[in-house]
C-alpha cells in the first residue's frame, strides 16, 4: 500500500502518515504532564494540525473556536485507562482536547466505535466493583490471585481484565442485533460531540442500563496479568477452566 504523506499549512510535511504520528507523538513526550508547549515552532506544529483537525469536520464544533491561546499536555482517564494527549486552551478560556492521530489521519470515529465507547462507560463501575469483590474472595495472604492465563500470581494493580470467548466489540455488535439497530445507530440513542468530551456515552439511561443487563448476561469476564492483556488484546480466548468474574 503507497504511503500517504502529510501535509500541514505552516509548511511542515512528513513522507507518510506513521512518520507523522511518531513526530507528534515525540513532540508530546517532550514536555511533562500539566505543561504548556512553550517552544514556538511546537505551537505553530500543533496549531496547523489543529486547523487540519477542524478542516476535515471530524466530529463536533470546531475545535479552535473562537482562537487558540495555547497547548497543554494533559492526563486523560477513560474508561479506566489512561493516556497523555494535547489539551486546546481557547482565548475565552474554554478547553478541549483533540486526537493528533485522528487529525493526521483525518479519519473520524464511525458510529459503531462510538457505540463501544458508550458501552464501555456503561460497565466501568460493575467491573471496577467485581474487581474488588474477587480480588476479597481469592486472594491469597500477600493480596495476588492466580493469572487465568499464565498461572502466576498477580496483585490487583498488575491485574487486567480480559473477555473470553466473545471480545467486547463481538458483545456490543450482539447487543446491536438484540436492539434492532443493524441499520444503523438511531439518533439520540448516543452522547452528541462537546468539548473536553473524551468519550462517548449514551444519551438516555435506559439505553446504558439495557447494554449493563446484556453484559451482566453475556459476557464472560477474567483477571489476567495487565501485561498479557496488551499483549493479548486482539486475540479471541477460548477460556479453559479460568474463573469468571461475577457481573
Amino acid at each position: 500500500m503507497a504511503k500517504k504523506p502529510v501535509h500541514l499549512n505552516n509548511g511542515r510535511s512528513w513522507p507518510s502518515r506513521g512518520a507523522a504520528i511518531d513526530y507528534f507523538r515525540e513532540l508530546r513526550d517532550r514536555y511533562p504532564v500539566g505543561a504548556t508547549i512553550s517552544d514556538p515552532a511546537d505551537h505553530s506544529d500543533l496549531m496547523a494540525l489543529l486547523e487540519r483537525y477542524d478542516m476535515c469536520g471530524l466530529d463536533g464544533p470546531s475545535k479552535i473556536g473562537v482562537g487558540v491561546d495555547r497547548f497543554e499536555t494533559r492526563l486523560n482517564i477513560t474508561n479506566g485507562g489512561k493516556n497523555v494527549g494535547f489539551w486546546v486552551i481557547r482565548l475565552d478560556g474554554s478547553e478541549t482536547d483533540f486526537s493528533f492521530i485522528r487529525a493526521v489521519n483525518k479519519a473520524p470515529k464511525g458510529a459503531l466505535d462510538q457505540l463501544v465507547d458508550a458501552c464501555r462507560t456503561a460497565v466501568q463501575a460493575e467491573l471496577q466493583s467485581a474487581r474488588i469483590a474477587y480480588f476479597a474472595m481469592h486472594a491469597d495472604r500477600s493480596g495476588r490471585v492466580v493469572c487465568a492465563i499464565s498461572g502466576d500470581r498477580i496483585s490487583e494493580r498488575d491485574c487486567g481484565l480480559e473477555y473470553a470467548k466473545r471480545g467486547f466489540s463481538e458483545l456490543v455488535g450482539d447487543f446491536v442485533i438484540t436492539q434492532g439497530w443493524q441499520d444503523g445507530i438511531p439518533e439520540g440513542v448516543l452522547s452528541a460531540p462537546a468539548d473536553a468530551q473524551t468519550t462517548t456515552s449514551f444519551a438516555s439511561p435506559s439505553h446504558a442500563a439495557a447494554f449493563r443487563e446484556f453484559h451482566r448476561t453475556t459476557a464472560r469476564v477474567r483477571v489476567v496479568s495487565k501485561k498479557l492483556v496488551r499483549q493479548r488484546r486482539n486475540e479471541l480466548v477460548t477460556g479453559g477452566g479460568a474463573t469468571y468474574l461475577e457481573l
